[in-house]
């Protein structure tokens, strides 16, 4: 008999932005690094929304920045259940500088009705993660902390999927496979890649492991629009 899993774990990233694109004014430093997406990154999430909606999620989690929001309000668009996209910061893409400032989640719901405060967070809190030293052991940590949110939360067999950045994705994949920071190899994560991760409870796991990568980079969803074959590792 197969072990019933804890937590099935779908991790986004989101469509292509006008940052990706080059559209992005970099002198609007702001705008440059919480930019939208581009009419073509609009088109990947609305067919990944599409692609997934017949699939009963349970809850769907997001940073709190622009690109992300846009790509799981699609997700959300049309579901009965969950209708809402929960907004934590502990998702925020690395490399984002303390001068870009706070950004509430007042002005998240300005733009992104469907938002809410994830369990746990200070609705009247900063909703992005801002970190000056790009040091990887930090970043690290801070996955193993959204792991560790995530598994504390879910553990009932919840189908969750979060949308994000590819960085920080590779962080997040790198603390639930107990990886370090310097493997030989890296994930190649995609605009709206998808990645699948079977979490078990201690001591269950088939082949001896609790944590199972089903898939990695899946944008079968896209159906020629760009759509990449199945990745698993890129050199680095």
């Amino acid at each position: 008999m197969d072990p019933t899993p804890e937590l099935e774990l779908y991790i986004v990233r989101h469509g292509q932005s006008r940052t990706n694109a080059g559209l992005a004014d970099s002198a609007d430093f702001r705008r440059f690094e919480d930019p939208f997406l581009t009419e073509a990154g609009a088109a990947q999430a609305q067919k990944l929304g599409a692609f997934y909606a017949s699939l009963p999620l349970d809850c769907i989690l997001s940073s709190g920045q622009n690109r992300a929001l846009q790509t799981a309000g699609a997700v959300v668009k049309g579901r009965e259940t969950p209708s809402v996209v929960e907004v934590h910061p502990v998702f925020t893409e690395c490399g984002l500088k303390s001068k870009f400032g706070e950004k509430r989640f007042s002005e998240i719901r300005e733009v992104f009705p469907f938002a809410v405060p994830a369990g746990g967070t200070d609705p009247a809190g900063n909703f992005v993660f801002t970190q000056d030293e790009d040091e990887d052991e930090k970043y690290l940590s801070r996955a193993r902390e959204a792991i560790c949110y995530l598994r504390a939360r879910f553990h009932a067999g919840e189908k969750v999927m979060v949308v994000a950045h590819a960085a920080f994705e590779t962080f997040m994949v790198f603390a639930a496979l107990g990886l370090e920071t310097t493997p030989a190899y890296d994930f190649s994560f995609a605009n709206t890649g998808v990645s699948k991760l079977v979490f078990y409870p201690a001591g269950t796991g088939l082949y001896g492991s609790d944590v199972h990568l089903i898939y990695h980079n899946d944008r079968s969803h896209l159906a020629g629009q760009d759509a990449d074959p199945l990745t698993l590792i890129s050199a680095r």
